[in-house]
């Protein structure tokens, strides 16, 4: 099976801003300033720790060979390794994300830029490698899709593309441009990241300002929620509860709990039980 971990881009990547003319984005110590942009120089580096979590299984356990340990942890390190010239993605800059699970490691890509407007994701590209499954080894049936593990769901849930349905190593354009942080930064904000008939729509609203403890240091961050409405309903789903935090430095801390996770055989979609899950994502290592 394959494994693909989250590309966190939309949240990760802090650009160049095309219309402002800047090489760099200073880092401002005031988090309050509406207006900061996302500071961007090529050698950045964010050190992330990321731990998935299992719980609450039910009615009834698994068998003994259909399950893996419940707790899963990633290392992952994303650098951003050069400003792109290219005709369709010039004046973006490219994000390697690579992610180290027990002794495999695999190796992702994204392109942003700041605009006016925003934080925008214009690509992204998936490397090809074969993991182990997360948890069980069974298919996962969660908002009408079958995943092969909680890496897929939480992929699923920050792109909104299926990747299983993505060819390795292709070069995947989003157009228009995803807005995945819009300008000015300010509590209250709310937008559309993702617009109903290409997937599910998505969007993203600053609802606080909080002060956030992480390995790397401490920060005043602006707490986003994620909101979805995986069946087009127009009324948000309440099995899904997620949060990013970031600060003028980048993604600080991202976590998020799934309910009602269903698990399925590998050949047969009957159900054989159900579980929560969640995930927490925290800053170990910062280079600006």
């Amino acid at each position: 099976m394959k494994f693909y971990s989250i590309i966190w881009f939309g949240i990760f990547l802090i650009i160049f801003s095309t219309n402002c003319n800047k090489e760099e984005n200073p880092v401002g110590p005031d988090d309050t300033a509406a207006g900061y942009i996302y500071p961007l120089k090529v050698g950045n580096q964010w050190e992330y720790t990321r731990t998935l979590s299992a719980f609450n299984l039910r009615p009834i356990p698994l068998e003994k060979n259909q399950s893996m340990d419940t707790t899963v942890t990633t290392f992952i390190t994303m650098k951003i390794i050069k400003k792109e010239t290219g005709q369709n993605l010039n004046n973006t800059f490219i994000f390697q994300e690579t992610n180290k699970v027990n002794n495999d490691k695999f190796i992702c890509y994204s392109y942003y830029a700041n605009l006016d407007s925003g934080l925008c994701c214009f690509a992204y590209q998936w490397s090809d490698i074969s993991l182990p499954k997360t948890f069980f080894y069974n298919k996962i049936l969660f908002g009408g899709r079958y995943f092969n593990n909680i890496g897929e769901i939480i992929s699923y849930l920050t792109n909104a593309i299926p990747q299983n349905f993505i060819p390795a190593d292709s070069l995947i354009y989003e157009t228009p441009p995803l807005l995945s942080l819009k300008y000015p930064i300010k509590t209250g904000s709310q937008w559309t990241y993702r617009f109903p008939g290409k997937s599910c729509r998505i969007d993203k609203k600053i609802i606080s300002f909080e002060n956030v403890q992480v390995p790397a240091g401490n920060f005043n961050c602006y707490k986003i929620q994620w909101l979805y409405d995986k069946d087009n309903d127009n009324v948000w789903d309440d099995d899904i509860i997620f949060y990013d935090y970031i600060c003028e430095k980048g993604l600080i801390k991202r976590s998020a709990f799934f309910e009602n996770l269903i698990i399925t055989g590998e050949q047969n979609p009957e159900p054989l039980a159900l579980f929560s899950s969640k995930f927490e994502l925290i800053l170990t290592k910062l280079t600006l």
